[in-house]
């Protein structure tokens, strides 16, 4: 592992640190990538959240090279890319002569985008959550292994670095301070927080859906938060009739 690649792993973890939002920090991921491995093309898609109802796609955030503008246009759907065949098998694909593997039937960039290519997918906490892609190497004929293994440590550092960026914006989440004011209030004596607590709730709710979607959670991500925050409700309204059940109790 040279210098040069190092320094790109180092730029990767500025990107977002100097970021507000997250597709801002990925702006510049593919530029990272094609730079580290020699290749004259390189894409980043990340998965979409699409809620319920509807199918996942893939989506270009960040490209090098000539990628079409039509790439950016339309999401890929499940089953249309070599892209989703890494998604769905986990996997990276090395491949010499794309036009002559199992996975031509899937290649959309067509003669442009040379014989050789090779795709690995980004991690989030064991899941899959995009792909990276690179084409055209500058140095030889075909990608060789040693190229693959540094795209797969840049899509790793990658997918932690977007982990990392999500839980610094959440650590500045007012509603992340509230709850903290919240547990230092606890055991002390009680007191209304407002006179008016549904305008109160109404402030909350909005705050904790717009700064988790600036953080990069997409509407399924969200959707579970507010599951798990129902169900800690629900395990607390069940202690509190158990308590009071007992209180009830003859003596």
């Amino acid at each position: 592992m040279d210098e040069t690649f190092i320094e790109n792993l180092v730029d990767v973890g500025a990107l977002f640190e100097r970021e507000q939002g997250l597709d801002d920090g990925l702006r510049d991921l593919a530029h990272l990538a094609a730079r580290s491995v020699g290749a004259g093309r390189c894409s980043v898609m990340l998965l979409s959240d699409p809620g319920d109802g509807h199918l996942p796609t893939l989506k270009v955030c960040s490209h090098f090279g000539d990628l079409p503008a039509e790439a950016y246009r339309a999401p890929v759907k499940p089953g249309e890319s070599i892209a989703w065949h890494v998604v769905e098998t986990q996997a990276s694909l090395l491949l010499d002569d794309v036009g002559h593997s199992g996975v031509s039937a899937l290649a959309r960039q067509g003669a442009n985008a040379g014989r050789s290519m090779m795709s690995t997918p980004i991690l989030l906490s064991g899941q899959v959550i995009g792909v990276i892609n690179a084409s055209l190497p500058r140095d030889a004929e075909c990608f060789a292994r040693s190229d693959l293994d540094l795209l797969e440590v840049f899509a790793l550092f990658v997918g932690q670095s977007i982990q990392v960026f999500q839980l610094q914006r959440l650590s500045e989440s007012r509603v992340l301070q509230m709850a903290r004011l919240l547990e230092q209030r606890e055991g002390s004596e009680q007191k209304p927080i407002s006179p008016d607590p549904a305008r109160v709730a109404k402030i909350v709710a909005k705050t904790f859906y717009r700064e988790l979607r600036q953080a990069g959670f997409g509407t399924n991500a969200i959707i579970s938060v507010a599951t798990e925050v129902l169900g800690l409700l629900e395990t607390n309204l069940q202690k509190h009739r158990a308590r009071l059940d007992r209180d009830d109790e003859p003596q």
